[in-house]
């Protein structure tokens, strides 16, 4: 009968907290009557006490798992709510560069910079709406903010957004600089239009996506007792063929600006290089500007490793005297040596993330590519240049947060109807450094 007891009483102490002190009471009952020895008494007395703090802590544990937001250190700090409503990350980019010039035509001093150093904060409140804030300290000033909008999700599909922020025209200039191939945009950058000031909506389909917009100036661009531009924007992607090993990419994109009270205009590039801060064709302060319009064509074609892209500018400038042509345009291919490819989401290339880390038993993510561009920008009276450069490039991707490039740029002819400086050439070799965190 005692060990019935005993044996009735071990499985008691698996009851939860509240019956615990009644059983104490009862043993020290059975032990002073004699049913239980001392022995058994404090065994089970142990037992009971062992059971205790488990039964007390797995309702406070399971709490507070439920309840707990969700931290990464992971490209950035990011902070997340458990039911994922909102959402903070908070990051930022350092670039490095060097460069060494070689011409007979032009005085370019080799050197190093930092080309970009940002933070930026973004995120997402009440799951549709999203938000971002980037500065740029190298830039500083009201120059150095870049993003700085707020987004609202309608839907799966469509957002709408306010604020300064990237106005929708090409390929090239939609992605984030870490994204491009190259250490600097092509000279087809010149005729981007840059960030402003304005309100949009995005459309992005499986296969489509449509981006428009009515902008103003430009935030460092003061417009105090004038009227400021106002610019309208659009721009359409299509994807004809879309695989997991391939797609095609087709875009075409257009925008008008009446130029506000501001009647000068200019367009100028520097050699697809920053450290030597020279535009090696530029056509000065256009005056008597009435509007302008431009017209982009994008097309890219991505096969695993193997990628190629090309984009051709047309920008239209009214004056009073006369309307002046301009272009510009750029081919460029790439491969990757390692299973690696480039990302491509929402009418846009993304960041690599290589297959593999290098120092982690890994190689990273290794990549060779060429480019060819072009620009004009000499039309009537107005001589800005032209250039043709050829550029050749080595890629490493350590990781998804490092990256180191090597090149060497060709300026092959800078032309400016000038017997002096006509076919004149530069030779450039570069290399950068980018840590996103």
């Amino acid at each position: 009968m005692k060990k019935a007891l005993v044996l009735s009483l071990s499985m008691l102490l698996a009851t939860p907290v509240s019956a615990q002190s009644e059983l104490a009471m009862l043993l020290e009952v059975l032990k002073n009557n004699g049913t239980i020895s001392t022995e058994q008494y404090q065994r089970l007395m142990a037992e009971q006490q062992d059971e205790k703090p488990k039964n007390q802590a797995l309702p406070l544990v399971k709490k507070r798992i439920k309840n707990q937001s969700e931290v990464l250190v992971e490209n950035g700090l990011k902070v997340s709510s458990a039911d994922k409503k909102f959402s903070t990350h908070f990051g930022g980019r350092v670039e490095a560069h060097a460069a060494w010039y070689s011409s007979d035509d032009f005085d370019l001093a080799d050197g190093s910079a930092i080309r970009r150093a940002r933070l930026f904060l973004k995120g997402t409140l009440y799951n549709d709406w999203q938000y971002k804030l980037d500065y740029d300290f190298v830039a500083g000033g009201s120059k150095g903010i870049k993003d700085a909008f707020l987004g609202y999700k309608v839907n799966n599909s469509v957002q709408l957004i306010a604020g300064n922020y990237k106005v929708p025209f090409s390929l090239e200039f939609q992605a984030s600089s870490h994204a491009n191939t190259f250490i600097e945009r092509s000279l087809a950058f010149a005729l981007s239009p840059g960030r402003h000031l304005g309100a949009g909506v995005n459309i992005f389909k499986d296969n489509w996506s449509v981006q428009a917009g009515v902008f103003g100036n430009k935030i460092h661009l003061s417009s105090e007792g004038q009227d400021e531009e106002t610019l309208i924007a659009g721009r359409f992607v299509w994807l004809p063929i879309k695989k997991d090993d391939y797609f095609v990419h087709i875009g075409i994109a257009g925008l008008y600006s009446n130029n506000g009270d501001n009647d000068t205009l200019r367009l100028k590039s520097n050699p697809e290089s920053y450290v030597a801060n020279t535009q090696l064709v530029d056509t000065g302060g256009i005056k008597e500007v009435e509007d302008y319009s431009q017209v982009g064509f994008e097309l890219a074609f991505n096969y695993n490793r193997f990628n190629v892209q090309s984009e051709y500018i047309q920008s239209s400038v009214k004056t009073g005297p006369e309307s002046l042509d301009f272009s510009s345009w750029y081919i460029q291919s790439s491969l990757f040596l390692t299973n690696d490819r480039r990302a491509y989401k929402k009418g846009k290339f993304g960041i690599v993330k290589p297959q593999s880390i290098l120092g982690q038993d890994g190689s990273g993510a290794w990549e060779l590519a060429m480019r060819y561009s072009e620009i004009d920008l000499s039309y009537g009276s107005v001589i800005g240049g032209v250039e043709r450069n050829m550029t050749l490039a080595l890629n490493l991707y350590a990781t998804p947060e490092i990256r180191f490039t090597a090149e060497y740029l060709k300026v092959l002819e800078v032309s400016k109807n000038n017997p002096t400086t006509d076919h004149a050439s530069v030779d450039i070799g570069q290399v950068r450094m980018e840590w996103v965190f």
